[in-house]
């Protein structure tokens, strides 16, 4: 046998083989992978789970909330006892007896979101009217529509925090009967 048939024989062989270990490697990952799919199906079969409590958020913010939220906005001891405002102060004085909010309460905050929510979805009906322009007559991008859409986030969260419309009270007096 001359030695070009012993070098093509070789890489033909060379080249088979390249192809094997890859395989090989590919299979094994695979098993691993499978492997480790059953171990995490059986443990979280068999055991509770591994978070602690002081890990789970308690509060109702998401991870990726942008805003600042409505937690520990009402710090003060007048706060406890505050008198409803807006729409709701008609509503605290029912049969005689003058209701108070707690401001510092998680129902007050969850009122708050709720109100916020409404906020929210009436400065973007708001918005739907106003007719823009750009410089160069082109369309709004991606960019500016998701930046625009924080700001007026930000905006409802302000207005909720500080326009006292009273609907956040009007919320609570009525879940806290």
């Amino acid at each position: 046998m001359n030695v070009s048939g012993i070098n093509s024989i070789g890489r033909n062989n060379f080249t088979d083989g390249k192809e094997a270990v890859q395989s090989a490697a590919l299979n094994k990952e695979s098993n691993e992978f499978l492997n480790l799919v059953e171990r995490l199906k059986s443990k979280s079969e068999t055991s509770v789970s591994n978070v602690s409590s002081s890990q789970i958020n308690s509060t109702s913010r998401h991870a990726g909330d942008y805003t600042k939220g409505f937690s520990g906005a009402f710090t003060s001891e007048l706060d406890k006892n505050a008198r409803p405002q807006g729409a709701a102060a008609n509503q605290s004085n029912v049969h005689g007896k003058l209701r108070t909010i707690d401001k510092t309460s998680a129902l007050y905050e969850q009122s708050l979101e709720l109100e916020n929510y409404f906020v929210k979805n009436m400065l973007s009906a708001m918005r739907k009217t106003v007719t823009k322009n750009n410089l160069f007559g082109q369309k709004d991008d991606y960019a500016q529509n998701m930046y625009e859409d924080m700001l007026y986030d930000n905006y409802a969260e302000e207005l909720t925090k500080n326009a006292k419309f009273g609907l956040a009270d009007q919320i609570y007096l009525s879940l806290s009967v």
